[in-house]
């Protein structure tokens, strides 16, 4: 970070997205990583991990509501939701809004990601001190490997796949969160840029198509992450991204008028992509 500006540089240091900074809000190094969080003149409040840009004030929603609702709405009895990373809690304040959810576990790594969080993107970790709510401050790796025909909904909210987070893109872990599921579980991951894929977009996808029965892609715009265009994976043991459950429909219908994002309408469409998204995550 410049005095004036954060840039943040991607695909191999041959493209950057920067940021106008009006001040600096708050640095530290954890145990982990760095952490720090800035105000902008176009995103207003910025978290940042190890210069990574992961959450800011303006678009903070779509990513949030994407990967929390779609599942939801999929599942047929959804009683436990896991959250792997994720420690700025925007996951959790929207899971909290099922009220026939009973129990949401919140793993992350870094403590002070989340009471960092609290301070600066409070509306963001509003939803933790919902009772049903608990936050386990330890190593999701461990932490999937213990859990057996668990959870109904696993969303794995990580960094992009380098340092300790490599492994969460692995068919080992997807092995791992596929054993934690209970018999028609779903899972939900971030998977990056097909523009700028800098990852290996189609070696995630076949990874997770070693594990699970039905795997599928969309994407919803990221303002803050390199070139907007933002894909997500839903794999599921049992259910299609689009097989949303009839019984859910007047609680969705009511909740999404509140929703920045979601709709039941977009759900439908947003999983018929184009040739170019098809060709990247290797679908037939």
């Amino acid at each position: 970070m410049s005095n004036n500006w954060m840039v943040e540089e991607f695909f191999h240091k041959t493209f950057s997205m920067g940021f106008k900074i009006k001040q600096y809000l708050h640095s530290e190094q954890s145990k982990f990583q760095k952490i720090d969080v800035v105000e902008t003149d176009s995103v207003g409040k910025l978290l940042l991990l190890d210069g990574k840009t992961m959450v800011s004030d303006k678009d903070e929603f779509v990513y949030h509501e994407v990967v929390s609702h779609i599942p939801y709405m999929v599942s047929r009895n959804c009683k436990k939701v896991l959250i792997i990373g994720g420690g700025d809690g925007g996951v959790v304040r929207e899971f909290v809004k099922h009220p026939d959810i009973e129990r949401i576990d919140l793993v992350e790594i870094d403590e002070r990601v989340i009471e960092v969080s609290k301070i600066y993107f409070p509306d963001c970790t509003s939803g933790l001190s919902d009772k049903r709510v608990r936050v386990l401050p330890e190593d999701g790796f461990a932490f999937i490997k213990r859990a057996k025909n668990e959870y109904d909904i696993i969303v794995v909210d990580s960094t992009d796949p380098v340092d300790f987070a490599s492994g969460l893109f692995t068919d080992e872990f997807y092995a791992d969160v596929y054993n934690a599921l209970t018999e028609d579980g779903i899972m939900m991951n971030q998977t990056e840029n097909p523009f700028l894929d800098e990852f290996g977009i189609k070696n995630i996808y076949n990874n997770m198509r070693k594990v699970f029965p039905i795997v599928s892609s969309f994407n919803a715009p990221m303002l803050i992450y390199p070139g907007v265009y933002w894909t997500f994976g839903f794999s599921s043991k049992k259910y299609r991204a689009t097989d949303l459950n009839p019984a859910k429909m007047g609680h969705m219908h009511s909740l999404q008028r509140s929703l920045k994002w979601y709709n039941m309408d977009w759900h439908k469409g947003t999983f018929s992509i184009s040739n170019f998204h098809k060709q990247m995550i290797g679908q037939e």
